[in-house]
């Protein structure tokens, strides 16, 4: 090859070629950090793969990067799967990624970031589906690991602040082989009981020891149930996805204890307080309704109801009355238009057959009218026939005569034909063409 000349675009596929089929390179496993990451429109990703001595260009293409389970951010550590080859337009080295997960987080984050994203999508997040938790709960069930911290940290919790509510228990295993089936059975049979409220609650630990209650089946168990649940899961700063599901959140086991009832002094003194408004506000009406009465005893209408009937009844003799003499102008005036409706149906009759009769005399006279002028009309037809056809110039050609044109134009006078022109004669039953061989004059 030394001795032969190549152009640029022949080496760089030369080159191209033997890194494509070279093993050693190929899904090779290379720790870096992110930097100039972009995330193009198209679903590629474009960015440059680091240590403290190099750096390489690599792409990940859109089918690769959607089944990332994290998107990375500039600085991010990482571990990628990739072909190692060469980009012919530029002639640059790179790596093409077909997977990428961070260092030092482990497959437990990334299931987890992967279950949260799901489940965030879906809704089951949306504080407008959690359930509001009830005022003065008296049915409680704590579902814990039995004879834990945490069980007696609820326990103690609720025995101090809400003493009068009945408190039942759930034990059940809170981590390990089991502990999930275990925590949505317990919370299944605790929603079927009639609770007023469900505690879920465990002590602080590890993400492996807390990661029963980051399994799907423990959410969506959480999510269908109609009791509202409070979960209080290891310390403030861990966060499950059972946390997330449940209708509130408490940082402790003992918070969520607190969260679930109120405080029993503070309650009856509450109580007291409303008792106390409750019997000033009775004592106060009380005091109205007295006055309220002993000023209706003084009244008028308490001490001669009867004054206050007669100008009533006074009203209602001058009203009847009134309604008497009104009902007998009525009945006149009914009486009256009857008469007058009669007066009316007999004159109305007696015009009605005057004007039929004169209707009829009428319709007579017309038709002698009619027959009259249609024979005055036909005799003044037949006259007018009988002289259009005495006039007729047709009625002329049969007494012999008849009507001589040269060209379509009527001839008059042997002065408008001259000799060996053509002549058409008209007769009544035909026409003749003739020839002029001479021409005499009349003396």
């Amino acid at each position: 090859m030394r001795n032969r000349q190549l152009s640029v675009s022949a080496l760089v596929r030369y080159l191209k070629g033997k890194l494509d089929q070279d093993p050693l390179i190929q899904r090779v496993i290379v720790a870096g950090e992110i930097s100039n990451f972009t995330a193009h429109r198209s679903g590629h990703w474009y960015f440059t793969l680091k240590d403290e001595k190099s750096r390489i260009s690599c792409v990940m293409f859109a089918s690769n990067a959607a089944r990332c389970k994290f998107i990375p951010k500039e600085g991010d550590s990482v571990l990628v799967q990739a072909n190692t080859s060469i980009f012919e337009a530029s002639g640059q080295l790179q790596l093409y990624v077909t997977a990428m997960k961070p260092t030092g987080l482990g497959d437990l984050y990334l299931k987890y970031e992967e279950l949260k994203r799901r489940l965030h999508e879906e809704g089951l997040f949306d504080p407008a589906r959690k359930k509001p938790l009830p005022q003065y709960p008296m049915r409680i069930v704590v579902i814990t690991g039995k004879n834990t911290a945490a069980r007696q940290d609820v326990v103690t919790t609720l025995a101090r602040r809400w003493p009068i509510a009945q408190v039942s228990e759930i034990p059940v295993l809170v981590q390990g082989e089991g502990a999930a089936a275990q925590i949505c059975a317990a919370l299944r049979q605790a929603d079927t009981l009639g609770f007023d409220v469900i505690i879920l609650a465990r002590g602080g630990g590890s993400i492996e020891d807390l990661w029963s209650f980051n399994e799907e089946c423990v959410a969506r168990t959480m999510a269908g149930l109609q009791t509202p649940v409070i979960c209080g899961v290891g310390h403030e700063v861990d966060v499950t996805i059972a946390d997330l599901v449940a209708d509130r959140r408490a940082p402790t086991p003992t918070g969520a204890a607190e969260m679930a009832t109120p405080q029993l002094a503070e309650v009856q003194s509450h109580c007291l307080r409303q008792r106390q408004q409750l019997i000033y506000l009775m004592n106060q009406k009380l005091r109205q309704q007295r006055q309220r009465y002993q000023q209706q005893v003084e009244s008028r209408i308490f001490q001669d109801p009867m004054s206050l009937l007669q100008p009533l009844q006074m009203r209602l003799d001058y009203d009847s009355s009134r309604l008497q003499n009104t009902t007998q102008r009525i009945r006149g005036q009914r009486a009256r238009l009857d008469q007058l409706s009669a007066v009316l149906l007999n004159q109305t009759s007696r015009q009605v057959h005057l004007q039929q009769q004169r209707l009829g005399q009428l319709r007579l006279n017309l038709n002698h009218h009619e027959k009259q002028q249609l024979m005055l009309r036909q005799q003044q037809l037949k006259e007018k026939i009988r002289l259009l056809d005495a006039y007729s110039p047709l009625k002329i050609l049969g007494r012999g005569y008849g009507l001589i044109a040269q060209n379509g134009r009527l001839v008059r006078s042997i002065q408008e034909v001259n000799v060996n022109e053509e002549l058409r004669i008209r007769l009544h039953d035909g026409q003749i063409q003739a020839l002029v061989k001479e021409k005499e004059e009349q003396a």
